[in-house]
């Protein structure tokens, strides 16, 4: 018998899910799309039932919606949405960190070093999914603590309801240059400076709001100037203006 642990399988369900998390992070369906519950089963070789579970399983993270006589389609934001969510994540992410940072071990230390290189590495070789996973488990490693599960799931709830969550590593170089400002995170948070932790994450946020805005111009012409009158971030609105 082989040494190594036995892996299971993944399940039609499992595959299909696994697939549709991918072509969502890369973007092969942009915000607005109709998902075609015919035209995946058949792009990917399973019958519909698998499919109608997997996107079952999207909508309860609300990563896709259901619309009557539509169908499955991937959400569309207004500007207003977007604010609103970022906002939602300032305030959730900050309470979270404040818990989850004092509890941090040497070894959690490690796992976010670890993380952050990976992030890193994926930019660097063009890997858009790899980093991406990498970057939740660095940032979700911030926010986890025992007691407080539900917090955790509502911000989750928030990242998989943006609905322009593939744009962000479209950028690679932006996007390498905002992976850098991990390492400071972490500095932080391996000091157990819970006051500068947050200060630095609303800062990368807001970074990461930036960058995405630039990307949205074609869609929201006036988007970055919406920005500076709406946006009301612990970092301060002044700063988001000057770096707009």
């Amino acid at each position: 018998m082989p040494s190594r642990p036995f892996q299971k399988p993944p399940t039609q369900v499992e595959a299909v899910l696994l697939e549709l998390r991918r072509a969502l992070l890369e973007g092969d369906y942009p915000a607005g799309t109709r998902l075609n519950v015919d035209g995946i089963s058949k792009t990917l070789g399973v019958s519909r039932a698998p499919v109608r579970d997997a996107l079952r399983i999207l909508e309860g993270e609300q990563q896709v919606i259901y619309e009557p006589h539509r169908g499955y389609c991937v959400p569309e934001m207004r500007l207003d949405d977007l604010f609103d969510l970022y906002r939602i994540r300032e305030l959730l992410e900050s309470e979270a960190a404040a818990l989850a940072v004092p509890l941090l071990t040497p070894a959690d230390i490690a796992t976010l070093r670890a993380s952050a290189e990976v992030v890193s590495r994926a930019l660097a070789e063009g890997n858009r999914v790899a980093a991406t996973y990498a970057n939740r488990e660095l940032h979700f490693r911030l926010f986890e603590s025992p007691g407080h599960e539900q917090l955790v799931t509502s911000i989750r709830q928030a990242w998989n309801a943006d609905a322009y969550r593939a744009l962000y590593l479209r950028d690679l170089e932006s996007a390498a240059a905002s992976a850098r400002e991990h390492d400071a995170i972490v500095d932080a948070a391996a000091e157990g400076d819970v006051s500068r932790v947050i200060l630095l994450q609303n800062a990368h946020r807001d970074g990461e709001l930036r960058a995405l805005l630039r990307m949205l111009t074609d869609r929201f012409p006036d988007a970055e100037d919406v920005a500076t009158k709406r946006w009301r971030a612990t970092t301060g609105v002044e700063a988001f203006a000057e770096t707009a």
